[in-house]
């Protein structure tokens, strides 16, 4: 979604929570923000085909480029710092390129603006719901060539580089993934001596926990739900596909809403539950993205979706000890503990001269299984130790495959910093299980949802399967029977 949850800068060593949900035309990825990560910005060595653009003869003789990348937001410090040291990095790597800042975000409303005003950057950041929205449009490059001369076209997490595979085609590098967990604030747990939940909890552990935590004299809520904007229905479909069930049927060449299903009502009544029995949600329950993660800052709230642990602790002051991540609860014991899957991804402008695409894949991958990526993870440790800052790393989300080579080196230099590095306990890790976003208009899909969520949350006597099916009736008819799937 975008904000962004996501909202979030993870890095693509971590997995985030980002953001808001994404959206757009096709392909799904609403939860992750696309702004730039707070945490290791991983890139790649050069192609095979440009190892010699580093030499200084080569570099003094290559034709003089300047390519705009996008740059963080003035108030995100902890990416600001991040991307000068990629560029100053990237700029005596190949001095022929000079680097040019803009800090415009992608957005799914503005995206065909900046393309018709061939303003948008060289290279810039989208979400895994944009994948079939910016390859119809031709407004993200095929990456075909350009992969083909990279030495570590193979060596990329398969599971991250699927939504922005179309047609066989790559049109994104992964920057970050996430798979939807809850995050805790242990303290207003042991405050009033309410037990802990565990990897293993249902939607029965998660309601009890909820109750117990809440207190609305004092303004605490037990479960923070998004329900302002389209990340509203980014945090329901968590628990619709805990409940079995999905957004989208696609058959005989079309495509319908399947959230009004029995699986989506066992969804929406339990959100009424938790708003009207246990009297567990904000009394202020319409929050955005930041707000909900600010309410959570503030200590008045005891759980909400997704992670935000290196903000919560290095912006708000919070400490490491009391916070806890979980994978999401099944709706019963024994049951799958599934997220929403989504990620954030670089796009590189296909309306760039082929030389300036070079140039940005250059810049995208600088630091992507290569030393310069394990140096830069080393020196952000070293900075946040220094700082008596955590830095979160999810091992479900990183670009590269935790098991090779290169991963087990991230590994061993984690292990250096046991008191800066936060991680998801192993068990919690073994549970997660992330399913894909709405193929098609996930940001429509969401908006949706996100209004029959608000009539559930402002009105007692609210049907849950008659919003749902006022909802799928609107999509259906809007938007959904415009789509001719081949």
């Amino acid at each position: 979604m975008n904000n962004k949850k996501k909202g979030l800068a993870f890095s693509l060593l971590t997995m985030m929570l980002v953001a808001t949900a994404c959206g757009g035309n096709n392909n799904g990825n609403a939860g992750a923000s696309a702004s730039s990560s707070a945490s290791a910005s991983p890139s790649a060595s050069a192609s095979a085909s440009d190892a010699g653009a580093s030499s200084p003869a080569a570099s003094t003789e290559a034709p003089k480029i300047t390519m705009t990348i996008q740059y963080p937001k003035p108030d995100n410090t902890e990416a600001i710092a991040l991307e000068d040291s990629r560029i100053k990095r990237f700029e005596e790597k190949y001095p022929n390129v000079t680097i040019k800042k803009n800090d415009w975000q992608y957005a799914p409303s503005e995206i065909g603006i900046k393309m018709a005003a061939h303003q948008a950057q060289a290279a810039f950041n989208t979400f895994a719901t944009e994948g079939k929205t910016l390859s119809e449009h031709q407004w993200a490059a095929d990456l075909t060539t350009l992969m083909a001369g990279y030495e570590h076209k193979n060596d990329f997490n398969e599971k991250l580089l699927g939504p922005m595979t179309i047609g066989g085609k790559l049109y994104a590098l992964p920057y970050d993934g996430y798979i939807m967990n809850v995050m805790i604030n242990k303290k207003l747990f042991q405050d009033k001596n309410i037990p802990l939940p565990t990897a293993d909890w249902t939607w029965d552990d998660f309601y009890n926990a909820a109750k117990a935590t809440a207190d609305p004299g004092k303004g605490i809520a037990g479960f923070a739900i998004m329900a302002k904007g389209n990340e509203g229905g980014w945090n329901w479909t968590n628990f619709l596909y805990q409940a079995g069930g999905k957004a989208e049927n696609v058959a005989d060449g079309k495509v319908t809403s399947a959230f009004n299903s029995d699986a989506g009502v066992k969804a929406m009544e339990f959100l009424k539950k938790l708003r009207w029995e246990a009297n567990a949600l904000p009394q202020n329950w319409a929050l955005n993205y930041n707000e909900t993660y600010n309410l959570f800052k503030q200590g008045r709230a005891a759980m909400v979706i997704g992670q935000k642990i290196e903000d919560s602790v290095n912006q708000a002051g919070m400490k490491k000890e009391d916070l806890m991540v979980l994978p999401m609860p099944s709706m019963e014991k024994g049951g799958d503990h599934v997220g929403v899957m989504g990620g954030n991804y670089r796009v590189i402008n296909p309306q760039e001269p082929p030389e300036v695409q070079q140039a940005a894949f250059n810049y995208l991958t600088l630091d992507y299984f290569n030393q310069s990526g394990l140096d830069e993870l080393k020196r952000i440790l070293d900075e946040r130790k220094t700082n008596n800052q955590v830095y979160f790393w999810d091992p479900t989300s990183v670009y590269y495959n935790i098991d090779s080579d290169y991963g087990n080196q991230m590994k061993d230099i984690l292990a250096q910093y046991p008191d800066t590095v936060f991680t998801v306990d192993d068990q919690a890790v073994s549970m997660m299980k992330g399913e894909p976003e709405a193929t098609y208009n996930a940001q429509d899909y969401y908006g949706v949802i996100t209004t029959a969520m608000q009539a559930i949350l402002s009105d007692k006597n609210a049907d849950p399967k008659a919003e749902l099916d006022k909802a799928a009736k609107k999509f259906d008819t809007e938007v959904l029977s415009k789509i001719k799937v081949e």
